[in-house]
Formats: structure tokens, sequence, C-alpha cells
């Protein structure tokens, strides 16, 4: 029996929005970050908000600030990402593209910019409430920034919801 159109719209918006229901999860993390150059960066720190769809495709909200090795010297980062991120029990690896701005310091001087991010990590949940991190992120900056960013790792946790 082939069903009229209008009612295999129905039908697929029902059940789009009922996976999307099913499927959505997400979780706040903070963490602690080094970024590399080491001889540039001290260690740094942020937060994040990601949000699960479709049991693998995992939108992600941060924001990031690395003190540099400098007294005077800092960068603030604000970042979208879109990962794919396939759940394999308690660990998720996830992978994907980010992009944001920065704001870098150094004594009275000042560059604003976009970033462009390759992220590569996993997380591990326990006991469905607590999340542990850790993540990579190769760093394209645009311009010609105050300090060199190539790269970061970071470690942290939060809670899942």
């Amino acid at each position: 029996m082939k069903l009229p159109v209008p009612a295999r719209r129905i039908l697929l918006a029902l059940a789009l929005v009922g996976a999307a229901a099913d499927a959505r999860a997400g979780d706040i993390t903070v963490f602690a970050a080094k970024g590399a150059p080491d001889e540039t960066w001290a260690r740094g720190y942020g937060g994040a908000l990601s949000s699960t769809w479709f049991h693998v495709i995992n939108l992600e909200a941060e924001a990031a600030r690395m003190p540099g090795d400098a007294e005077d010297a800092s960068m603030t980062a604000f970042t979208g990402s879109a990962l794919l991120a396939p759940p394999l029990g308690i660990l998720t690896p996830y992978g994907g593209l980010g992009f944001g701005l920065f704001r870098q310091s150094l004594g009275d001087l000042r560059d604003t910019g976009t970033l462009k991010a390759l992220v590569l990590g996993a997380k591990l949940k326990l006991g469905g409430l607590v999340v542990i991190k850790g993540e990579y992120r190769r760093y394209d900056l645009s311009g010609e920034p105050l300090l060199p960013l190539d790269s970061r790792i970071s470690a942290g946790a939060g809670i899942s919801f």
C-alpha cells in the first residue's frame, strides 16, 4: 500500500521530531588547557556547552582563555564546532571542525581575528551524569596574530543532561 504524499510528509516529520527528541542530550564541561608552542603559552582554562543530535552529531559552543608565558600576554577565543561523535558504550570519540573569533593581547597591542580549528577528542560518560573529556585542537588563526598558537590540548570534566 502506497501512502499519499501528504501522509508520507507527516510521517517523515514525526519521525524526525521523535528522533531528535530521543537523541537530544548535552553536557556542560570545564577544562584546563595547554597551548603550543609551549614557550608562548601558560596553562589556560575554559568551558563548553554541547548538544548531541541523532546520536552522532555534536554541536558545541566553547569559550577559552589562554594566558601567555609573558605576564602581559593572553588570548580569549569563542568557537562553535560541528562534530561527528558516534557513541561506543560509555566512550564517545569525536572529531570535526570549529570556527570562531579570537582576541590576543600583548602589552598595549591588541589583535582580533577569526579562527578555524580541527577538533579531535573523546568523552567518557560515567553513571549517566559525569562527563570526563580529553581533546586536541589544531588552530589556524587569521592574519598575523601577535602570538602563535598552533594547537591546544585540554582535559576536563562536567555534567551530562
